[in-house]
């Protein structure tokens, strides 16, 4: 009802109205029409109730006219009147404001009370009725409605909960302070880790009993005082600097890159326990949690490849990034996001590449398997999953597949905690029926709808085949070589004087290996399937040479004893040939032997008293001309001493090699010059 009424005015109002101020049913109301509980009340022409508003209870009466009156009536005579200023109303809210929710909801409920009181005094009904309504419907005795009266008598009614909510500011309340040394080691005790509030509060309180700090504040006291503190300080003290990031700023990312300009790996132990009867991931009959390895393209959150396996190291992620560039056609990423594991670390993998715990990267470093193929490697942030969108992906795996019906009894959860009562090593699952459910699993999420940035509900394999066969695009393909040497893994090697280096107890040689320096500084890359196969032995990026495993060969078999003989003597005979062709072409540069052909020569670089040979200018300048240079036809004096030196060693061709007199004239031609 919109209508204001005055209080001499008795109007009549529907059921609905009714039930509203009595806080009863319609249909109780209809109810007690019908069996005449409210005095005078009679139906209309349309046939509906109207009732008296007299007829109600005084509060109910108390409040229609606190609805339906512009102000409702105080009672103040004009000159019990008060006003506050702007200034004293602001800080009267203010302050109002800042108390807590139970204090201004009493205050709330308190100036109802007053008010009820007030129309139930102007409309005349005895004062003892009055009080008994309000005792009954607000718990106020008359003492202490006196008391909220006396307080805001004279102003105005939209004020009154601000003035009584003041009531219970606990200014004039008896309060226990805390003595200095108690409050802080309270403090201490409470800020600990896993600490209970109530527990430090016990034995704060029996500690100052020893120290005789007194009596301590009670326990709503000291929980009052400490969450003064602020909330994050607490949480850093607390939970540590982890459970600090959950409030500090996040990034979000925007995920509109170039296809394959990023992939996201990471592996993640399963939480299954698996039986592998046939021995495919080792001895057979073990049981076990299987680990996978996974690589997903960024842009489209495809998952492009993944690996099985016990053990999380090197060889599952490269087996991992081999089913990956399977899929693309041999298309590799510009960029990976490795996270800091050891697997990812490994030297064969990132080796060549900075680390947080390799320091620099040394000269002799192996090149690893992203370096090798031009990938630029992007490290996460340490202990902050959130950096791989992969991190989210596994949990959407774990949910669709290790929680399926038929891993019932093999599904262990993710710690001792969350491990199902049912859980049980003999109900392994199948490592076949392991694998069958993940591959459906991530077929069925590359082809499902994705909410994620820049995905616009599509699907990741919908996504990667339009920005596949968009116009423009260009991939980084690798070719089949490149591929079998990614299936190759890199281990350090030291070359033995017997120019033969081992790798896990296989030894290899070769006549490649013999020319090497013996020592340390080389790679071999291997084939970690077949040991028998040939080894490429490395120094940075540059293949020195390759190698062969050496057979064992049995202790009475001439015939191999023979057989090696004869490659020795071959290589023997071979190495003597290149050592008696560097010393001919040594000898024939002997110090004697240039000084007479220096005589014969450039009789002008010989010292005529001495016989020394005049030494030459290591430092050659280039000279300006600054004059006009000479004809094409004439021939200038360096090019005289060139003809003449040109015709020395074709005289001299018959008995020295071609070698030796090209670098002597080159060299008789800078010291010319």
């Amino acid at each position: 009802m919109t209508e204001k009424h005055r209080l001499n005015i008795t109007p009549k109002l529907n059921c609905a109205e009714v039930a509203v101020l009595v806080e009863k049913a319609e249909r109780t109301i209809r109810e007690n029409c019908e069996n005449s509980r409210y005095p005078g009340a009679c139906k209309d022409s349309n046939g509906a109730w109207r009732i008296p508003l007299s007829s109600l209870p005084p509060l109910a009466q108390a409040r229609y006219w606190a609805k339906n009156l512009h102000i409702a009536p105080d009672g103040w005579q004009e000159e019990e009147r008060r006003e506050l200023l702007e200034e004293e109303a602001e800080a009267l809210w203010k302050f109002f404001e800042g108390a807590s929710q139970k204090l201004r909801q009493k205050a709330y409920k308190d100036a109802e009370a007053c008010k009820a009181w007030q129309i139930m005094k102007a409309r005349g009904i005895h004062f003892q009725k009055a009080l008994d309504e309000i005792k009954h419907e607000f718990g106020l005795t008359k003492s202490a409605l006196y008391e909220k009266i006396a307080r805001i008598k004279g102003y105005d009614p939209q004020h009154w909960p601000a003035l009584l909510v003041g009531q219970w500011k606990g200014e004039n309340a008896r309060r226990v302070l805390w003595n200095e040394a108690a409050w802080f080691y309270f403090l201490k005790d409470a800020i600990s880790p896993g600490r209970k509030l109530k527990t430090a509060w016990d034995r704060t309180k029996r500690q100052a009993a020893i120290s005789g700090w007194g009596n301590i504040p009670s326990y709503d006291t000291a929980k009052a005082d400490y969450s003064k503190i602020d909330h994050d300080v607490l949480t850093l003290l607390k939970e540590g600097e982890t459970a600090l990031k959950v409030k500090s700023p996040t990034v979000i990312r925007e995920y509109s890159l170039p296809l394959h300009h990023t992939w996201s790996m990471d592996g993640r132990r399963m939480d299954l326990t698996v039986i592998d009867r046939k021995g495919k991931y080792g001895q057979p009959n073990q049981i076990f949690r299987l680990w996978i390895y996974a690589f997903q393209e960024v842009r489209s959150r495809m998952i492009l490849g993944y690996a099985l396996g016990r053990a999380l190291d090197s060889d599952l992620l490269r087996n991992a990034f081999l089913d990956a560039i399977k899929t693309t056609g041999l298309i590799i990423p510009r960029e990976v996001q490795p996270d800091n594991g050891m697997e990812g670390a490994a030297k064969e993998i990132t080796g060549g590449t900075p680390w947080r715990r390799r320091g620099k990267v040394k000269e002799d470093e192996i090149i690893g398997l992203f370096p090798m193929l031009g990938i630029e490697v992007n490290w996460t942030t340490v202990a902050h999953g959130q950096t791989k969108p992969i991190e989210r992906n596994f949990l959407t795996l774990a949910q669709r597949i290790e929680t399926r019906y038929e891993f019932r009894g093999a599904y262990c959860g993710n710690s001792t905690k969350a491990r199902p009562e049912e859980w049980d090593p003999d109900k392994a699952a199948p490592v076949e029926l392991v694998e069958q459910a993940i591959a459906e699993e991530i077929a069925a999420y590359n082809q499902s709808p994705h909410r994620g940035n820049s995905m616009e509900s599509k699907s990741p394999f919908q996504v990667y085949t339009e920005q596949i066969n968009q116009s423009g695009y260009s991939a980084r393909r690798i070719t089949q070589p490149q591929k079998r040497l990614c299936t190759y893994s890199a281990v350090a090697i030291t070359i033995r004087r017997d120019a033969s280096f081992t790798i896990f107890g296989a030894s290899y040689w070769s006549e490649g290996t013999a020319k090497l320096v013996p020592g340390k500084g080389y790679y071999a890359r291997y084939n970690p399937h077949d040991l028998s196969d040939t080894v490429y032995v490395y120094r940075k990026e540059k293949l020195l040479c390759e190698a062969i495993r050496k057979e064992l060969t049995p202790f009475n078999d001439k015939a191999a004893g023979k057989e090696i003989m004869k490659k020795r003597a071959s290589y023997t005979k071979a190495v003597k040939q290149k050592a008696k062709a560097l010393l001919d072409l040594t000898g024939s540069e002997s110090r004697e032997y240039l000084n007479n052909l220096t005589g014969r020569i450039l009789p002008e670089m010989v010292d005529t008293e001495t016989g020394e040979i005049l030494p030459a200018s290591q430092v050659l300048e280039i000279v300006k001309n600054t004059v006009e240079i000479l004809p094409a036809d004439r021939k200038a004096e360096e090019d005289l001493d060139n003809e003449q030196i040109r015709k020395e060693a074709e005289r001299l061709k018959e008995n020295e090699s071609a070698e030796i007199v090209k670098r002597f004239r080159q060299r008789a031609i800078s010291g010319k010059k």
